[in-house]
């Protein structure tokens, strides 16, 4: 008997016996989520019994009006026996999974964080959305009738100077740096404390490899010029799949080139699973000609081929109970010698994994040809047909969180969401929901801690996608879709009898960050928003009015910052020569804390003591007006 029909007969009969145990003595269990779960398993191990049961009876029935040569009436039964019988032959565990269940509101708490937070301002998430980053008339099409090629990848889709500038104030928010250039050695700084190598920030020769997501191009490029496969129907039905496109790229090595002075010769940029488009590297490479754009099997091209390492890097957790095809993995040695890795994910939703983020963006960073192996790990080994609902079960996302290599050598994850999607292999679609209202979501999400920021895209996901018809289904609302979340924050939450150790070395991994649904999609507020010490910190479009000056502080300035009690606030404000100002502080839910009204300006200059030390840790917007501007800057109470 096949391995499937046995799994069937042992799921089918306990699942049944479960069932009729838990809920005859009390029929209100039937809505318990361990019940839900059993329920597809014994419907179809009832229906298969019923089956073959009415198979026999017939087929009983056949030969007794055949030995009353009642002929018709045997071959009547005969058929239909055979039918039942063809029937219950496909009752199995594929068909017995094909009844989704899915979560509901209940299953995400607001405001109840787990784990432990990360970070130079633990938990703390920032979200850029400016809806000028694209073209909100890109039309996804191979050729459209008056804009010709029109994917969202080609240049003219992208506003770079609009995205340059989301990026730099993501990384002076997610860090509080004062400029671009110490934004980054404080990220660099704060990986090596947290890998135990001390207080020092980036080196000169040291490596950084940013992996992108770009996993089409193993599949839609020629496999000699890497060019975009466009001419037979399925390739143009494939156009334009969501995945990374270069204007983000551009911008994160206009960062670390230009303004944190590391050599383009110690960058690697690639996907490792596939190819750069040749169209997306011609536009990344006029900019910055000597970073080395990995490839897999090319060394030509402007492509530099990378290695296999010796040994393998990745023992997955499971040991081959889930993922019987996996065992270990190998990483290309670029990746695993590398001193640190940039995480550029994409926004999508996904029919195996309900989302698919920065945890999901490493199934292309080993060293097979395919990532079919590590299915089984996720909620759904097959499209749409999600099965692994149940929380507190071995999650493969958890184990690449938490792997030295991956998970633990980020020194920063970033989540692309510029343009979105509905599905790893779909075109991205304007997103229906607030703020975005029919337009691309223009978004750019960063942190140091990957379980908050998955979390916040988590729930701009479920929020965006919870429409079973829609283009991006519900797919987020999988059921248990993030309890790798769940576990990645806290080792309560693993299987029992189950230890996450990825390096096989015999140390389990420990809290990879905090984890938390915000309190509703309207408000979008976390823990740390809402006034306490502890959860995640989403600075982001709910305080857009007050942060929108932000970036353009100009004549004022903070010290200390981060303060403890007092900051003191320097103003230099060439707008003015006299006369008052005044300051207000607003916390990130936009709500006034204090308001100050100062004569101390002479000419333009003068500097204001405020005394903040019974407000709640956090951050703040300290804003100005003085003169015909008005001057925002933001502060961080510890």
């Amino acid at each position: 008997m096949k391995r499937s029909r046995v799994i069937f007969f042992i799921l089918g009969l306990a699942s049944t016996v479960w069932f009729l145990f838990r809920v005859i003595p009390k029929p209100s269990r039937a809505a318990y989520p361990c019940i839900k779960a059993a329920a597809p398993f014994m419907s179809s191990f009832v229906i298969y019994l019923l089956s073959i049961s009415g198979s026999a009876l017939l087929l009983k029935r056949s030969r007794q009006f055949f030995q009353r040569t009642r002929f018709m009436m045997a071959a009547v039964a005969f058929v239909a026996a055979l039918v039942l019988f063809a029937f219950s032959s496909n009752i199995f565990p594929e068909k017995a999974v094909a009844a989704e269940l899915k979560s509901d509101p209940s299953d995400f708490p607001p405001n109840e964080p787990m784990g432990e937070e990360l970070g130079i301002f633990p938990g703390r998430v920032v979200w850029e959305w400016n809806p000028d980053a694209t073209d909100e008339n890109c039309s996804m099409q191979l050729s459209h009738p008056s804009r010709g090629e029109d994917g969202y990848f080609l240049a003219k889709n992208s506003n770079q100077g609009v995205i340059n500038q989301m990026m730099d104030d993501v990384v002076r928010k997610l860090t509080g740096g004062s400029d671009v250039a110490t934004a980054w050695t404080l990220l660099f700084t704060d990986l090596n404390k947290r890998k135990g190598l001390g207080d020092v920030p980036y080196q000169a020769g040291q490596k950084i490899f940013i992996k992108m997501n770009m996993g089409s191009g193993g599949w839609l490029s020629d496999g000699s010029t890497l060019e975009r496969l466009t001419k037979q129907d399925w390739q143009k039905n494939n156009y334009g799949i969501a995945e990374t496109s270069p204007a983000m790229v551009i911008s994160l090595l206009d960062q670390l080139v230009n303004e944190a002075g590391i050599s383009q010769s110690d960058i690697y940029v690639g996907d490792p699973i596939a190819h750069i488009f040749q169209d997306v590297f011609e536009q990344i490479v006029a900019h910055f000609p000597d970073v080395k754009y990995i490839d897999k099997s090319h060394s030509d091209l402007g492509r530099t081929k990378i290695s296999e390492a010796g040994d393998p890097a990745i023992e997955w957790s499971d040991k081959g109970d889930e993922m019987s095809a996996a065992g270990v993995d190998y990483l290309y040695a670029e990746m695993e010698e590398a001193d640190y890795l940039i995480n550029l994910a994409t926004l999508k939703a996904h029919a195996r994994a309900g989302i698919t983020l920065t945890a999901k963006n490493h199934f292309g960073s080993h060293s097979r040809d395919g990532a079919s192996h590590l299915h089984t790990g996720l909620v759904s080994a097959e499209n749409d047909q999600p099965y692994r609902t149940e929380y507190g079960m071995y999650r493969v996302l958890t184990d690449i969180m938490g792997h030295e290599k991956l998970g633990g050598n980020t020194v920063l994850f970033i989540v692309e969401g510029l343009w979105g999607g509905p599905e790893a292999t779909d075109q991205p679609v304007k997103w229906q929901s607030a703020p975005f209202n029919n337009d691309w979501p223009n978004s750019i999400l960063a942190a140091q801690d990957a379980v908050a920021l998955e979390s916040v895209c988590f729930d701009l996901l479920k929020t965006e996608f919870n429409d079973p018809s829609g283009p991006g289904k519900d797919r987020p609302w999988y059921g248990a879709v993030d309890d790798h979340l769940h576990q990645a924050a806290d080792s309560e939450n693993w299987p029992d009898g189950l230890i996450y150790d990825p390096e096989g070395d015999g140390t389990a991994m420990g809290s990879m960050g905090v984890h938390e649904h915000w309190n509703n999609d309207a408000e979008k507020l976390y823990s740390r928003n809402l006034g306490q010490d502890y959860g995640i910190e989403l600075i982001g479009l709910f305080s857009t009015a007050i942060l929108q000056e932000v970036s353009n502080s100009g004549g004022i300035s903070c010290y200390p910052n981060p303060f403890t009690d007092q900051v003191h606030v320097k103003m230099k404000l060439q707008d003015m020569s006299q006369g008052v100002v005044e300051i207000k502080v607003f916390d990130l839910a936009g709500t006034l804390v204090m308001t100050r009204i100062s004569d101390k300006i002479l000419n333009g200059e003068g500097e204001v003591t405020l005394n903040l030390g019974d407000k709640p840790s956090g951050s703040y917007i300290l804003q100005v007006d003085g003169g015909n501007k008005r001057h925002s800057v933001m502060i961080q109470k510890q």
